[in-house]
């Protein structure tokens, strides 16, 4: 009878134990939002002319960039695409690893926060930034994913950055989705800059072969570009890659 008792009790508790390890892993591992609801103002901004479009008539606030900097100094934009399906503050990152895993905080979250990769910054060529993307759209860079789809591209075609130096519009000129394993895949849209001319001319127009579909939007070795960079949750193997150019910039 005691030996019956005890086995039972034992049973109950391993029951407990693989709930709460199971229940433990699931809230490490899952990939929620931030909620940044704490760093919404009043909307005051005015975008520049052409891109006023891009936000919903009734957004009646806004991310602070002030807020946001005074919670995390490594913060430097926000990104905000049509209908604000992705509305997201980003960091300026030292390396490619720290904020992997850390929200606006610097806590653990592995939805982790969109960063500029340490070997690029705001002013370089090629602004790289990196973001996860996960099973619900709120997380980071998930919408991306839609960017495979061409009628999705053509009533999407732009987004804005905000900084603290102005609003910057870019225009999608490439979509890719590529396999980093793959060595007839290229990883050269992470390089921040080109030292010859006659490179960076190569590499866009290998962009622009390599996109799953034509834009139409021409782009030559004038352009600053902005590649943004998420993982291909529908095939954990590839990666989703969307590279659009500078078309405007407040203050110019």
């Amino acid at each position: 009878m005691k030996i019956s008792v005890w086995i039972r009790l034992l049973v109950v508790l391993l029951l407990v134990t693989t709930v709460l390890g199971g229940r433990l892993y699931y809230l490490r591992t899952v990939k929620k939002s931030y909620d940044y609801s704490a760093y919404y103002v009043p909307k005051t901004r005015t975008e520049p002319a052409d891109v006023t479009v891009l936000s919903k008539e009734n957004d009646e606030t806004e991310l602070s960039l002030e807020l946001l900097k005074r919670t995390n100094s490594d913060i430097v934009g926000i990104l905000e695409f049509p209908g604000r399906v992705i509305y997201e503050p980003f960091v300026q990152a030292k390396d490619d690893e720290y904020y992997l895993r850390r929200n606006l905080e610097g806590k653990y979250s592995a939805a982790g926060i969109a960063f500029i990769s340490g070997g690029s910054s705001l002013d370089s060529t090629n602004i790289l930034i990196y973001g996860h993307s996960g099973g619900r759209d709120a997380v980071v860079f998930t919408p991306l994913m839609n960017y495979t789809d061409k009628e999705y591209y053509r009533k999407n075609p732009k987004f804005i950055m905000h900084t603290f130096a102005g609003d910057r519009e870019y225009t999608i000129f490439a979509v890719l989705n590529i396999d980093p394993t793959d060595r007839g895949d290229t990883l050269e849209f992470t390089r921040s800059s080109w030292r010859k001319e006659v490179d960076y001319e190569a590499f866009l127009n290998d962009m622009r072969k390599r996109s799953l579909y034509d834009t139409g939007v021409s782009v030559s070795v004038k352009d600053r570009i902005l590649t943004l960079v998420t993982c291909d949750t529908r095939d954990n193997s590839k990666r989703i890659v969307v590279i659009a150019k500078e078309t405007n910039r407040e203050g110019r």
